[in-house]
């Protein structure tokens, strides 16, 4: 898990005494040379610049990771230029406020060789704060932080979760009691010997990883060992009505349970039955545990949690833990356009997939927006943001830079997403490092809260009507001979050209797929061939994917809108009129 940070480092290091050596004074190679290797800025914020002069083209190398992608500078910081050509070239650097300090060493490439260069900017003593506090904080910033460990998830490293009751933050990196990095800080020989449950202060650096807010290689300032473990943290069973049994360690008097509000409706109390700890000659003063049993609900809907809070108190202090139980919901869905997966049906899915493994195939999924990361702007055209079945954060799944309507990119004027709106996306999901979502560029919007975009075309051969433009006629009152175009995302059973009739029957789409929606798909009924004239043997066949402009009459029956039955023709098909 920490190879992404701990391979620059040994690259640096490397090419540090690589590049160097005892003759050449501070910022200064045969190549290159820098007329400071530390610089400061001001916590107010502003600019400092710096002279590069070089024998070669240099460049700054792509040693941080923002939002997922490697580049040359870290988010808090920007730079006149982190290239260049050989000479002279001055770099100025800027950085905006921080209550606090921050610190990005850059490396810079020329001629096969490496220079280093230290940008701060305030003061690197660690600030204290709350898990809210370094939530909405700012990357590069040195905290302090006090919070009950939750769960652990990388012993090697010293990864895992601090909750301090205003939020949670990742620990990414641990330093054991030497401080060393990657020598099992947590359990090994000179580790702290944590658990979950236990109360530790610790102090580093913030770091937002794509969603994900981290303290980066953390250094333990305290352990406060607690009184209460969960043998396991967490749950997740099935849909089917059942009981749950959830077992606790306590050094207190009594180990209690708090159902939130929000989950009294599903998950009711039964029982608790205590078993007194058995002393031996290495402890004393063992743990008691405590069984306590739930029962729960059959689920018919969206995936629900609840975080059911175990606590034990003595004279000497009390320690609270919480304890997830996540029953998924009901799986719905074929994943096509017609019927979308649900959220969890998209989850199951999703987890078929081993890790860097992208599905062969596009999916269809409905969903409410849970969270929103980066809403949709004009610099980039796409959105990052999260959809649930019920619109909670519960058993979400991430859309990770999602186009917009019609598998375009968003422009100004478009329509902004919002937590709570229910969209239908299609796309590819992908399995990246462990977390399933859709991948980077290739999902797309299908409908915002039934809407699948404007209506588009004035219903003349030069700009024939969309199908949200042909449904507006319709709608309108609209009389006389219209263009609709469209892609053919279905052929009515039976409703195959014949000579018979003459005719046939299919329905069309903006993008070809069929959504049984009557907003988004208009039928072709019995309409003729080419040139408004009967089909007869030896002509072409219609079939799911051509792209067809029709012409003639368009009406709504009952809640289907299409053509007129006899009274519309097939104008053009891939192009070709006849």
């Amino acid at each position: 898990m920490k190879f992404r940070y701990i391979l620059g480092i040994a690259l640096s290091a490397f090419m540090f005494v690589a590049c160097t050596s005892d003759n050449d004074p501070l910022g200064t190679l045969e190549n290159i040379q820098i007329d400071q290797t530390f610089v400061t800025i001001p916590t107010s914020g502003g600019d400092v610049t710096v002279t590069i002069k070089s024998a070669d083209d240099w460049s700054f190398d792509d040693v941080f990771e923002v939002d997922k992608v490697k580049c040359p500078l870290p988010a808090w910081l920007t730079a006149t230029a982190t290239s260049g050509s050989a000479g002279e070239t001055k770099v100025t650097f800027h950085a905006d406020f921080i209550d606090g300090g921050r610190e990005a060493a850059i490396q810079i490439s020329a001629g096969g060789k490496k220079q280093f260069l230290t940008v701060r900017q305030g003061s690197l003593v660690a600030s204290q704060a709350t898990c809210a506090e370094i939530i909405a904080g700012v990357d590069g910033k040195n905290y302090r932080v006090t919070g009950t460990c939750t769960s652990i998830y990388n012993y090697q490293y010293g990864n895992w979760y601090l909750n301090d009751g205003t939020g949670e933050i990742q620990i990414y990196g641990t330093a054991d009691k030497n401080g060393k990095l990657a020598n099992k800080p947590i359990d090994g020989t000179d580790g702290w010997k944590f658990e979950p449950g236990d109360v530790i202060t610790v102090e580093g650096p913030r770091k937002l990883y794509g969603s994900t807010v981290e303290l980066l290689d953390v250094t333990v300032v305290k352990v406060v060992k607690s009184m209460l473990k969960l043998l396991v943290s967490e749950s997740t069973i099935t849909p089917d009505a059942q009981e749950v049994e959830v077992k606790v360690a306590y050094k207190g008097s009594g180990a209690y349970a708090n159902i939130p509000d929000n989950a009294k409706s599903w998950v009711t109390y039964l029982e608790t039955k205590y078993i007194a700890g058995v002393p031996t000659i290495f402890e004393k003063n063992p743990a008691d545990t405590a069984v306590v049993k739930f029962a729960v609900s059959a689920n018919n809907g969206a995936t629900r949690a609840a975080a059911i809070e175990f606590s034990s108190s003595s004279s000497t202090g009390s320690t609270t833990m919480p304890f997830t139980l996540t029953q998924n919901g009901m799986a719905k869905g074929d994943g096509t356009a017609s019927d979308p997966f649900n959220v969890v049906a998209l989850t199951d899915f999703a987890n078929k997939l081993a890790q860097g493994e992208t599905a062969d195939k596009n999916v269809y999924v409905k969903g409410k927006i849970s969270q929103i990361d980066s809403e949709f702007s004009s610099a980039y055209g796409n959105a990052t943001y999260y959809i649930s079945d019920d619109g909670t954060t519960s058993g979400q799944f991430e859309v990770y830079r999602g186009l917009f309507i019609g598998n375009k990119k968003w422009t100004a004027g478009d329509t902004q997403i919002k937590i709570g709106d229910e969209v239908v996306i299609c796309g590819t999901v992908t399995n990246y490092k462990g977390t399933l979502e859709f991948a980077s560029g290739k999902s797309y919007i299908v409908s915002l809260n039934g809407q699948t975009g404007g209506a588009k075309g004035d219903g003349s051969l030069a700009d024939p009507f969309n199908i949200a433009g042909a449904i507006a006629a319709v709608n309108s009152g609209v009389t006389g001979n219209v263009y609709v175009e469209g892609i053919v995302s279905k052929i009515v059973d039976g409703g195959e050209f014949s000579s018979k009739y003459g005719n046939g029957t299919f329905w069309i789409s903006d993008d070809g797929a069929f959504y049984n929606n009557s907003a988004m798909d208009f039928e072709a009924y019995r309409v003729l061939w080419l040139g408004n004239k009967k089909w007869a043997e030896g002509d072409a066949q219609v079939a799911v994917g051509d792209k067809v402009v029709l012409c003639g009459e368009l009406t709504k029956y009952k809640n289907t809108y299409e053509t007129n039955q006899n009274k519309a023709y097939v104008y053009s098909i891939n192009g070709k009129t006849e």
